[in-house]
């Protein structure tokens, strides 16, 4: 592409919500925009923005509401220029040889070049069709927060403070909404952690779209066995490096809680898990050993690596343990103005499993994915399992049959969204298994209002099962193929991967 197709893109993904709506119906932009998405993800985005900006030329004599929801993407939903070398490096085919660059130096907290200079700088556009429903009601206006999902979340805790002080007192002082998805909801707990006595009294409601509140095995499938379990994320592989990922310290923050963190290991849980095989040497959910032992990864790193890795885990712990505890600390009021909706129906990466005396191979790795009906360990959405995503004691948990990323565009899931900040009944059934009925029942569709535009990569659009982990060994042959396709830019569902 050339350097103006570059400026043209990066222009459309940093716009405003509307400025980007006027682009994406503009006739002169649609060649690259359908370079960029795809024929049908762009299609579906032009039919979006259409649609929106009629709704607001029939309101235009209304006065416009000031901004009262900020919402927070997920990880990678938050996308990242550089500052000193110009560019939108996460993730398209261009900046490709780029990706490796997102390495941070020891300790997490700084780029590994610093010439680099990575900074947050927009919201992805698979959440379109969310922010289009905001559009369509007219009840709400919208600010978004990116992050450096790279980084520990504790390092952008005070700038989402600062946003929501910033649109507290834009809006007249009336209370905020904060509306979160994935990691986004750690985003959010983690400046609540750090600021919460000054966020509060400007905070309405909190809603997570699918948090993975206590991590996911997700991230330790990566971790162990670097972006393999299928073949696009493989692809990714070749460009983000293991060493690359590793250091990200956010990334890593996402592992699994430890055992007396994760529910079904805490003293005084009221049904202990006690699954797995007998004999296993880590009574855990989510592996069977410790994941916060970095020697027990048993990755064949150096003494200087394992060290780095250990320091990463540790704080990783360390997160895991004080989110709970400042969840702890709440009041009543407080977990009462928050609720959780989680996707379930889904194949997921429940569990790995050293086999005994098998180390280090993925081919000896027990990798636990079958649901189990009724068992909160055994059911998610794809990525995080339900006894994850379910915050204790929040004011309403709510169900949709729903893949991960799907979950803020699924139509069921934003109106329940919208029900809960204006203080009305939700709608979506109130258990995992309610959830599945009601979509065998002819209810809860759980599809995406613009599946080409926000599909997860990776997802099977005939059994609607997400097939994450069904490849053991990457086909070098495919991936050589698919490389190709990327390296034409032929293959624009590499935009839309996500780790989480």
């Amino acid at each position: 592409m050339t350097e103006m197709n570059d400026r043209d893109i990066r222009n459309f993904l940093t716009a405003s919500t509307f400025d980007r709506y006027g682009m994406a119906v503009d006739d002169r932009l649609a060649p690259k925009l359908k370079v960029y998405f795809g024929g049908a993800a762009y299609q579906e985005l032009r039919d979006l923005a259409a649609k929106a900006l009629e709704t607001r030329s029939k309101r235009h004599l209304a006065p416009e509401i000031a901004p009262n929801l900020i919402f927070v993407p997920g990880v990678m939903g938050s996308l990242l220029m550089s500052s000193k070398m110009g560019g939108i490096w996460w993730i398209d085919a261009r900046t490709r040889k780029h990706i490796d660059d997102l390495k941070l130096a020891p300790g997490g907290q700084k780029d590994a070049d610093p010439a680099v200079g990575l900074l947050p700088c927009a919201v992805d556009t698979t959440y379109e069709p969310f922010f289009a429903a905001i559009n369509e009601r007219g009840d709400f206006n919208h600010e978004i927060f990116a992050y450096d999902w790279r980084k520990p979340l504790e390092l952008s805790a005070g700038a989402l403070r600062d946003k929501v002080n910033e649109t507290y007192a834009n809006n007249g002082s009336e209370r905020v909404h904060l509306v979160a998805h994935s990691m986004g909801g750690l985003m959010v707990r983690a400046a609540l952690w750090r600021h919460g006595a000054e966020m509060w009294p400007k905070i309405d409601r909190v809603i997570f779209l699918g948090t993975p509140h206590y991590g996911s095995a997700a991230i330790a499938g990566y971790l162990k066995n670097h972006l393999w379990g299928f073949e696009l994320m493989a692809l990714l592989g070749l460009y983000l490096s293991r060493d690359t990922f590793r250091s990200l310290w956010g990334v890593l923050g996402m592992l699994p809680a430890p055992r007396g963190i994760y529910p079904g290991t805490r003293h005084n849980d009221p049904e202990p898990w006690t699954g797995g095989k007998a004999g296993d040497p880590y009574v855990h959910p989510c592996a069977n050993f410790d994941m916060y032992d970095a020697k027990e990864w048993n990755l064949g790193l150096s003494t200087e690596q394992t060290d780095q890795l250990q320091n990463a885990l540790d704080h990783a712990a360390h997160f895991h343990r004080e989110l709970y505890e400042s969840h702890q600390a709440l009041n009543q009021d407080q977990r009462d103005r928050m609720a959780v909706i989680a996707g379930v129906g889904y194949k997921t990466l429940f569990r790995l499993a050293y086999e005994e005396h098998l180390w280090g191979a993925w081919t000896s790795t027990d990798k636990v994915t079958a649901r189990v009906e009724g068992d909160p360990h055994r059911e998610g959405d794809g990525r995080v399992p339900v006894a994850s995503a379910a915050l204790e004691d929040v004011g309403e948990l709510r169900y949709v049959k729903g893949v991960h990323g799907d979950l803020p565009m699924i139509q069921e899931v934003y109106n329940d969204v919208f029900r809960f900040l204006n203080k009305q009944p939700m709608e979506l059934p109130s258990s995992p298994n309610g959830a599945l009925k009601s979509h065998l029942a002819g209810g809860s569709a759980g599809v995406s209002d613009a599946p080409n535009l926000t599909r997860v990569t990776g997802i099977d659009q005939v059994t609607g099962d997400p097939g994450f982990w069904d490849l053991a060994t990457p086909d070098q042959q495919r991936l050589a193929q698919f490389d190709a396709l990327l390296q034409s830019e032929q293959l624009p569902e590499f935009n839309k991967i996500r780790l989480l």
